[in-house]
């Protein structure tokens, strides 16, 4: 597959896909199965490796694009900066003592190899 042809779909997707009215909004979010991506990008294998070049064209367009195996959401970059973000607090009191766990689990694994 050549980067052209990836750059093109991800250019299709952002501003045809993504600017077509339909389902009662104007424009926005939209998912496409693994098969709309196959026939989008002429394949008939989708490999990783061709996903993750449409991923990376996608974004410097501005285009998020998720593989969750099976169905591939696709959301503006701007939406997704403007996800809520935990606070400082919330976020510390929940991760601070999984890393002291994890820290300690690492020492004893150091220790059990030993």
């Amino acid at each position: 597959m050549h980067e052209e042809n990836v750059d093109h779909i991800a250019d299709k997707l952002w501003r045809e896909v993504y600017e077509t009215p339909f389902r009662g909004k104007s424009r926005g979010r939209f998912a496409i199965t693994r098969e709309q991506l196959k026939t989008a990008l002429g394949v008939h294998k989708l490999h990783r490796k061709t996903v993750r070049r449409l991923q990376d064209a996608a974004l410097r367009k501005g285009l998020v694009i998720v593989d969750l195996d099976d169905v591939f959401p696709c959301v503006e970059t701007r939406v997704v900066r403007e996800y809520r973000r935990p606070p400082k607090t919330i976020f510390e009191s929940i991760f601070t003592s999984a890393t002291e766990e994890s820290e300690e689990t690492s020492d004893v694994e150091e220790l059990e190899e030993e």
